[in-house]
């Protein structure tokens, strides 16, 4: 395979302004399975993370407009309530995202369709702070109902000093009152808490912080932070208030203040910053305080005696650390019985992941900074490959390798292996949902929330330069209005997919002619796809589970397959053979999948009748015929790709319907012909299991049932940093086999499905088998990079980037032969080892208690207390399932009991290939594409060449299948990313 590392994909990662979990803390509960994280941006973006067992998920983005920022966010959640008691707390409404943007009004989300649901205008000026009112409690015996109603006010502070209320009673968000009058100088609201459901703390920039009663409205206490030393006003840029209401302030000095639960006084001042301290985080038990600011510091606070032997308690700093490379902005934090996390995030625009709970015995975790959809997409054909972000759209050609067989006609003065064709700049204000270049390269199809554009790419001369000239499609309104959150073509360029904004698959025959100056366009029917019905369990967030996130097309663009966020797969096949010269009738033109917006049929619709769907050219999209459902996976689904298998030609009659003859009540008949071949898709979870379908029969493959999930390496199922993309490798199927390659952002993993993997031994859990492959590249030649200095070149990447260990991990415990229990961590990092915290001063953080005549050294976060042992999982347990594996490769009762046996399990294959493979080489992958050679099913001499691929690639040239696959690997890390300079620049070696 021959790679080019290129580095000039000017993608820009964005900062975090603004971090909120949806649920808040409870320690003696396990953590909700609707708990998400919000990530807000600069450029308007929210993320939602999953911390589901600590694995960090990103599921969606909800995509912002242009000129916007998330500034903060806030979740609130309504008790539900009958006429006659109240409904038990569990019983909770649907989850609710609030943001603001710098401006003076507050938007909610849909989680659902991924948009903006509604606004609320504050009319008081720009909105700085805001906050949500905490929840009910004791609503079990009604002892909460007289605090007010079940729904959450919502409190901002604007660029006046006025606090106003908004109201979201009723499933609405709408201005309430005035809590508070500006003051007479009139200073901004920069920070805004609840102590409780009736107490507002807010902090301004002129050095005061005010304590307002939300009944009466009027202020409790002035409190005044004091003139500082160089004589300006302290600015309270953050409040917070600890369980048992104390105050808890952070400003412009650097200092956190302490006040007073009762009488707001000032208790305590901390100078543990040497610059602002912008936001302030604790502990749901309110022992813990965490201070952030611009010195990229975090810096942990306990209470300690104030003397020896004292009982009285007082703040004291415990630790700090610099675990950001810039400004620190936003944090927050949650605890359960088994998540005890704080996340930060900031200008460097990557989220850290700090244990609580185990803060001494628990290393940190960087989450990615780039999306986990890739935003790149190629065309083998024509060489070419797109980057997209914000409103912007960027097409690359990447030059062939120069050799002396080589012909093509590229210019041999040109330097750079790669240049800039074309540069598309939407005129919407919607940041881009998807954009995708089709295979061919003749189309780049663009998505927002409320437009669709399609645009064609020409070859054109300019200054005896070849450029591309791009020009848009039209699209019909119902298309083109609706929107979409996923975009694409089949592999044929055939056909056009839209997942719009209520979960329909929408499919549109794209019609291009033979003659290059005719413009392309859209057959007038679309094919409108509904999901099968499933049982769901309520959630709290809705329908948002059936997001789909992922698509695929098999490679003769016949079965169409769609994955969601709840692990559910569907799939719908062309039905027919093509037939150009098919004669519609008049009731077809008027066909319901023309119709406009779909956002209420897609419930009742949902059921409908196959014969709705519109045949276009004698072929008609339908439902799996088998009738069955893919059974439901464990976990969203991260990437779904079917098995490449060979394009079998079949016939295309000019008219006619093979041997199909009209009558009365069937005057234009459809070939009940399904796809030939047998379809296989792979989906990977977001637990990292890979399961293989067999589409026709909506079972589990045979390859699957061979390879269970415990199958699977551990170099691949000790990952922390989730897959991201995927692409494949089958060039020459005899020699290489069929290679799927899964990336993440830091690592490559390659699995040959051509053959069984290898099995796991129950006997080596930290570590693999010693008959187990090290992953050296070595005489299996699986990479051959491309020497380029103009795509970039190696940087010395920070140590917080690099992978612990990376293959020398592979051999260290091999010669541990125990069998051990592996604790899940509290949602950051991995147990620092034991060696590791007892050495050096100061790493270990242990007491000892006496037991009689002896002496124990117990561990100070846990005191002797395994509070994790109901989260453990016994990985020496021997699953039947592997046992049936076993039996399927025909193996013997002999190695069956391999799994229990002290002797490491062999491979099974019978040739000398690596059946998996992995590197952590590359660092911060924003995507990777497949730009070369040609798909031999892709060069018909019949097809006319009416895109860029003419020239831009010489793909029409003959390549042997022998010839290695180009792909494109785009990095992108922070180092390469231009930032505004640190305001605290000093002391850079200072941790």
């Amino acid at each position: 395979m021959d790679i080019h590392r290129c580095r000039f994909v000017q993608y820009p990662p964005h900062s975090i302004n603004a971090l909120a979990f949806s649920h808040s803390s409870d320690s003696k509960h396990k953590a909700p399975s609707d708990l998400r994280l919000a990530i807000g941006r600069n450029n308007g973006d929210i993320e939602l993370w999953n911390p589901r067992n600590g694995l960090w998920v990103q599921e969606t983005t909800l995509r912002g407009s242009k000129d916007t920022t998330i500034e903060q966010l806030a979740w609130t959640q309504d008790t539900l309530f009958n006429d006659d008691a109240p409904v038990p707390k569990d019983s909770q409404g649907p989850l609710r995202l609030f943001s603001t943007a710098g401006t003076s009004s507050v938007t909610e989300w849909d989680l659902s369709t991924g948009s903006p649901k509604r606004r609320a205008e504050g009319n008081f000026g720009d909105i700085w702070c805001f906050a949500a009112q905490p929840q009910l409690e004791n609503v079990d015996n009604g002892e909460g109902l007289a605090d007010g109603a079940p729904s959450q006010l919502l409190a901002a502070g604007c660029s006046n000093g006025t606090v106003v209320l908004f109201s979201t009673d009723d499933d609405d968000l709408r201005y309430s009152r005035t809590l508070l009058a500006p003051p007479v100088r009139k200073p901004k609201a920069l920070s805004i808490a609840w102590r409780d459901r009736n107490t507002v703390v807010v902090g301004y920039e002129d050095s005061i912080i005010r304590v307002i009663d939300v009944p009466s409205r009027r202020i409790l206490r002035n409190m005044s932070l004091g003139k500082p030393v160089d004589g300006n006003h302290s600015v309270v840029w953050t409040v917070k208030c600890l369980p048992d209401g104390t105050i808890v302030s952070g400003d412009s000095s650097g200092e956190l203040k302490i006040w007073d639960s009762k009488n707001f006084s000032l208790v305590q001042r901390l100078k543990s910053h040497k610059a602002d301290i912008l936001d302030i985080a604790t502990s749901p038990s309110g022992d813990m305080i965490f201070s952030l600011g611009v010195d990229r510091r975090t810096v942990t606070y306990k209470t300690v005696a104030a003397h020896p032997g004292s009982k009285k308690m007082r703040w004291a700093e415990v630790s700090h650390r610099r675990f950001h490379q810039h400004d620190v902005k936003c944090s927050a934090s949650f605890e359960s019985k088994e998540l005890s996390v704080l996340v930060s995030g900031g200008m460097d625009a990557r989220p850290v992941v700090l244990p609580i709970r185990k803060s001494q015995s628990e290393l940190h975790r960087t989450l990615p900074h780039l999306s986990q959809r890739p935003p790149i997409s190629s065309s083998p054909a024509a060489r070419l490959f797109i980057s997209w972000w914000d409103r912007e759209i960027v097409v690359y050609h990447v030059r062939r390798q120069r050799s002396i067989d080589d012909d093509f006609n590229d210019d041999p003065s040109a330097d750079s292996s790669y240049e800039t064709l074309a540069r598309l700049v939407m005129q919407d204000d919607e940041n881009l949902q998807d954009a995708t270049l089709s295979d061919d390269g003749r189309f780049v199809v663009a998505a927002t929330s409320n437009s669709v554009k399609l645009f064609q790419l020409r070859k054109a001369q300019v200054s005896g330069r070849l450029c591309l000239r791009t020009r848009q499609v039209d699209l019909a309104p119902s298309m083109a209005r609706l929107g979409a959150r996923r975009v694409g073509f089949s592999p044929d360029g055939k056909w056009l997919y839209m997942i719009r904004k209520d979960h329909t698959v929408a499919l549109a025959r794209v019609l291009v002619s033979e003659d290059q100056k005719e413009r392309p366009s859209i057959h007038e029917k679309i094919a409108k796809l509904y999901r099968t019905s499933r049982k769901r369990a309520p959630s709290s967030l809705g329908a948002y589970d059936q997001t789909i996130t992922q698509v695929a097309f098999s490679n003769d663009s016949r079965v169409l397959a769609v994955g969601d966020l709840s692990g559910a797969v569907d799939a719908w096949i062309l039905e027919g053979h093509e037939d150009l010269g098919y004669v519609e009738a008049a009731s077809d033109s008027s066909d319901k999948s023309t119709g406009s917006s779909s956002s209420s049929s897609s419930s009742s619709d949902e059921d409908e009748d196959e014969d709705d769907s519109p045949v276009i050219y004698g072929q008609k999209w339908i439902r799996n015929p088998v009738g069955s459902e893919f059974p439901q996976l464990d976990s969203s689904i991260l990437i779904l790709t079917f098995r490449p298998s060979p394009v079998t030609s079949t016939s295309n009659p000019a008219s006619g319907n093979l041997g199909l003859h009209a009558t009365r009540h069937t005057p234009h008949p459809v070939s009940p012909e399904f796809p030939a071949t047998d379809h296989k898709v792979i989906a990977v979870t977001a637990t990292h299991q890979l399961v293989e379908f067999d589409v026709l029969s909506c079972k589990l493959s045979d390859w699957s049932r061979r390879n269970p999930s415990k199958y699977l390496p551990h170099d691949f199922t000790r990952l922390k940093d989730r897959v991201v993309g995927h692409f494949w490798d089958y060039r020459n199927r005899a020699k290489r086999g069929e290679r799927l390659w899964l990336y993440g952002t830091p690592w490559l993993f390659m699995f040959d499905v051509s053959q069984d993997l290898q099995p796991v031994s129950r006997n080596s859990i930290d570590g693999p088998a010693t008959g187990e492959k090290t992953g050296r590249l070595g005489r299996y030649d699986v990479l051959q990079p491309v020497d380029q200095n103009v795509l970039g070149t190696n940087d010395q990447s920070s140590s917080e980037e690099k992978p612990p260990g990376q293959i020398s991990l592979l051999t260290d415990h091999t010669k541990d032969k125990t069998n051990k229990k592996r604790k899940r961590n509290t949602g950051a990092g991995d147990t620092i080892p034991e060696r590791e915290r007892q050495s050096g001063v100061g790493s270990a953080m242990l007491k000892f208690k006496p037991d009689g005549d002896d002496v124990h050294m117990i561990d100070i976060d846990t005191d002797g207390v395994d509070r994790d042992s109901e989260m453990d999982a016994d990985l020496d347990e021997t699953n039947d399932d592997d046992v049936l594996a076993l039996m399927r490769r025909n193996a013997d009762a002999t190695d069956a009991r391999a799994l229990s046996s002290t002797e490491p399990a062999l491979s099974t294959a019978s040739n000398s290939r690596p059946s998996h493979w992995h590197t952590f080489a590359y660092r911060s992958i924003l995507g990777i594409s497949v730009i070369g050679p040609t798909p031999i099913s892709d060069r018909d001499e019949t097809t006319p060449s009416t895109g860029p691929s003419e020239k831009l690639g010489n793909s029409a040239s003959p390549s042997s299948p022998d010839e290695n696959v180009e792909v494109v690997i785009v990095e992108r890390s922070m180092y390469d990313v231009a930032q505004l300079p640190r305001f605290d620049g000093g002391q850079e070696w200072e941790t």
